[in-house]
């Protein structure tokens, strides 16, 4: 045992296979015993931010352990992603409930990795362990790595370069961008680090729902372990963080009467916890920094006995555009919905717009609009949720967030719908959808939409994006056959959100083929994306109006109501 300048203990906490772990333990000052809060984490450089947490909790009373996962910072073993953090974290929980400074109440914390090391052992905790703070996190590993079959290369290609666990044959800071250049892509890890990282090729080559690595080990094990999961959770998350589509999801599967003991949280904030963008959200930090205040008031209330004070069993979310917090009862299920058309120009002739987005009871003008899609030229990402690369400090990176977007008619690859100026108030309040008509001439493509909320003085700001591929549209579990040319109609599911779109405001509506690099650039061919060495260029159509599956599905929260 050794003691850290912050008064912290080293221990070596060892595994059930012999692999010692480093783990940092923080007392209170006094006697004890104490409540015991319980972190792990893989990544070396956030030491000092683990310090400080762990001072923060002693300072509150609770003993913080902080360990090092296997094969990271001083822990010995191999670094493999995930595989054994449920074995590794309940080994070290029986040598907490072990130590004579634990009063047998114990909470288990942490974000993003930390969040996932609290799930994969979710159903198997000690009694001791009465309850666990997870924030920024998702179990539902491909429909965090794809949507529709599109690959979100600025999370986990990003992350990969970051966390390969092997020395780079280039500088670090050229990682990720000869990673997103190099095809075919699944050859990325040999040639900028000149050995195969076995668990990323796994990713980039099953982009279907049906693939092994989605269905066997890991992380089919660890999706439905919140059904089994008997203790009660805060769970925070924001509705820009890139986990929050999983977040969510998690949150549905927990026991009825577990989800009646436990809280959601969603600001709008990304993977931090905090705010980013353009916008302003005025009292998103109602729960503190981080939402430690939430965290200490539950932590408190569990593991101390005090009382909690607010009710349990509820969504709290932060409405953007009132910038207001609301609570739900449990879910978040809108009231109604209504639809918007995309049509041809019509009566709105704008500059840069191919049509309107015709109101609910109308068809709109019937037309088939056409655009050239170049995978060497894709539209660049401007914000939204499935990001990350932000983090690695690359002045370079895709902003995170609602950010202001580019006029319409930047570009001829992208085709804008706007709407009229609205007569009243629309409250979004779930997920969107957008239904799309469209044909190609080639084997295998994908369609992209963008929703913005356009404001009086014409600055548009994003709210949620979305992508499919022809060949595993509508959640097709394997790829599905297309004949270019043909009309095919695909649904693009839109992640959810609180958010009222202001009177006098428009809606608008991007359709493109590409949002790169969220996702990745398709490259026209029918195959894994991954192992294809070329490109094409692909004339794309979409059908819209009047006999034509093409509109935008907006669930609505009750008039003067919270749509729950």
């Amino acid at each position: 045992m050794s003691v850290g300048k912050d008064g912290s203990e080293v221990r070596y906490v060892r595994s059930r296979d012999g692999v010692r772990l480093r783990t940092h333990v923080r007392l209170p000052e006094g006697e004890g015993p104490w409540p015991v809060l319980f972190a792990r984490s893989p990544y070396p450089g956030m030491l000092p931010h683990w310090l400080e947490t762990a001072a923060y909790w002693a300072g509150h009373g609770y003993a913080f352990v902080y360990q090092e996962c296997r094969g990271t910072g001083g822990s010995e073993g191999e670094w493999t992603p995930f595989i054994r953090e449920r074995e590794d974290g309940l080994d070290s929980l029986a040598w907490i409930v072990r130590q004579p400074w634990s009063d047998g109440n114990i909470g288990t914390y942490g974000a993003s990795y930390s969040g996932v090391a609290q799930w994969c052992m979710a159903d198997a905790l000690p009694p001791e362990v009465k309850t666990m703070f997870i924030a920024v996190t998702g179990i539902e590993r491909y429909r965090q790595s794809y949507m529709n079959g599109m690959f979100r290369h600025d999370i986990y290609t990003s992350w990969a370069v970051g966390n390969a666990g092997a020395e780079p044959l280039v500088p670090r800071g050229e990682l990720y961008r000869e990673a997103l250049k190099t095809r075919p892509h699944a050859e990325m890890d040999v040639r900028l680090f000149g050995r195969e990282l076995p668990w990323y090729r796994e990713w980039v080559t099953q982009p279907g729902p049906e693939g092994l690595c989605w269905n066997e080990g890991f992380w089919a094990e660890v999706r439905d372990v919140p059904r089994r999961t008997k203790v009660p959770i805060l769970m925070t998350a924001g509705w820009f963080d890139h986990n929050l589509d999983a977040s969510i999801a998690s949150y549905g599967k927990l026991p009825e009467e577990v989800r009646a003991a436990s809280v959601l949280i969603i600001g709008p904030w990304i993977h931090t916890s905090d705010v980013s963008g353009d916008l302003d959200y005025p009292g998103h930090d109602a729960f503190g920094p981080g939402q430690r205040e939430a965290a200490l008031r539950w932590f408190d209330h569990h593991l101390k006995g005090a009382d909690y004070g607010g009710p349990k069993g509820r969504v709290h979310v932060y409405a953007i555009g009132e910038n207001a917090w609301k609570t739900r009862d449990g879910q978040l299920r809108p009231a109604s919905s209504r639809q918007f058309r995309l049509s041809a120009a019509g009566r709105l002739k704008e500059a840069g717009c191919a049509g309107l987005l015709a109101p609910e009871g109308e068809n709109g003008e019937p037309g088939a609009l056409s655009f050239d899609y170049d995978p060497e030229r894709p539209v660049p990402t401007r914000g939204g949720a499935a990001l990350l690369h932000y983090l690695s400090g690359d002045p370079d990176a895709a902003p995170p967030a609602s950010v202001l977007q580019a006029p319409p008619g930047s570009r001829p690859d992208v085709l804008t719908f706007l709407s009229e100026p609205l007569d009243a108030d629309l409250p979004i309040a779930g997920a969107m959808s957008a239904r799309l008509t469209v044909s190609s001439d080639a084997e295998d493509t994908s369609f992209a939409v963008e929703v913005m909320e356009v404001l009086p003085d014409g600055r548009a700001f994003n709210i949620r994006d979305g992508i499919t591929s022809l060949r595993l549209r509508n959640g097709a579990p394997a790829p599905l056959s297309y004949v270019p040319g043909e009309k095919a109609a695909a649904t693009i599911g839109l992640w959810p959100i609180v958010w009222t779109v202001k009177r006098g405001s428009r809606l608008r509506v991007d359709v493109s083929s590409s949002n790169f690099p969220a996702y990745h650039a398709h490259p026209n061919s029918a195959g894994i994306w991954s192992l294809q060495e070329k490109t094409k260029v692909a004339r794309q159509t979409v059908y819209v109006g009047e006999g034509a599956e093409t509109w935008l599905d907006v669930p609505v929260a009750e008039e003067g109501g919270e749509g729950a």
